[in-house]
């Protein structure tokens, strides 16, 4: 191969070489503007959809990933759940970052049943009385697939209807000045503080189921499904909250729980609000679970 040759073949190569380059230079220029664009177009949609909705509505965010998590193709009453379900996840993750909330969207809905049940386990092994959460909780589900639309102000959860049979209002724990009478949630209170934590400060003996109690008081067997379906939101949320501080040693002082979501300011105005809210809490106990997991496998590796 004479010289001329030798160069003429070096100066092809080098001069494909270089086409390469230019041709991969504008792919990753193309590329790059592309991403860039898109970015820009995510961040817009977001800060659009937040505008959209104002000050009010943006506080329903958290049930929101949960309405997205569960029900993504759900005709929802609350506007704000069908306009987030309808959001790319790319633009979901963006709204919520750009409306300040670190939570992680949800795939699947195993962990309903999985909380459930531990619910309904909870309550039989401490001998809370009847739960209503048979034939696959049926009645809690039927407030949002039957009653959504219900206005929860026509309930009144805090309301005091429970003689206080264990002494919660005695002058050895604390005084709630009340004609004796408790709200369901501290009637529960009582009773777990007595027969899960067993203080001996509370009266045991006279003391009714507390579920058992709660069926009495509101005529479950006769009341409208409507008021049934509402109680059976608001046991799961306040037995929740029990299973989980059960998990240590019943106070939750301290205890972080990535991913944790929660209601934060907005208010649970229809049974749909008030079923993703219940949802918020069995979520929470499938997180804590999930994180105990993970730490029990991490300690059995290390050893």
């Amino acid at each position: 191969m004479t010289g001329y040759e030798i160069t003429t073949l070096i100066i092809s190569i080098l001069s494909l070489f270089a086409s390469g380059f230019v041709s991969f230079a504008i792919f990753y220029m193309g590329k790059k503007s592309d991403d860039k664009r898109y970015k820009a177009d995510i961040e817009y949609q977001a800060r659009k959809f937040i505008i959209d909705h104002g000050d009010n509505d943006i506080l329903y965010l958290p049930y929101c990933v949960i309405a997205s998590g569960v029900n993504r193709h759900h005709k929802h009453i609350r506007q704000i759940y069908n306009d987030f379900d309808a959001l790319p996840n790319d633009v979901q993750k963006e709204v919520l970052k750009q409306a300040g909330y670190d939570y992680q969207l949800i795939e699947g809905s195993d962990w309903i049943n999985e909380g459930i049940k531990e619910v309904e386990d909870f309550a039989e092994k401490y001998d809370f009385g009847d739960t209503f959460l048979y034939d696959g909780a049926k009645y809690f589900h039927r407030a949002f697939s039957d009653h959504s639309s219900a206005l929860t102000s026509n309930y009144h959860e805090l309301e005091p209807l429970f003689e206080d049979k264990l002494g919660w209002n005695s002058p050895e724990t604390i005084k709630i000045v009340q004609a004796n009478k408790l709200s369901f949630s501290l009637y529960l209170e009582s009773y777990y503080q007595a027969f899960v934590l067993n203080d001996k400060r509370l009266n045991k003996n006279d003391a009714i189921k507390p579920l058992g109690y709660l069926t009495t008081i509101k005529n479950f067997h006769n009341c409208d499904e409507e008021e049934l379906c509402f109680w059976m939101m608001e046991s799961v949320c306040e037995l929740s909250t029990l299973v989980l501080r059960t998990r240590y040693g019943g106070f939750l002082n301290g205890v972080y729980i990535n991913g944790e979501i929660s209601r934060g300011d907005a208010l649970s105005e229809t049974f749909e609000d008030k079923y993703y809210e219940a949802l918020m809490y069995l979520y929470t106990l499938y997180l804590d679970k999930k994180k105990i997991k993970t730490k029990i496998k991490s300690t059995e590796e290390d050893n």
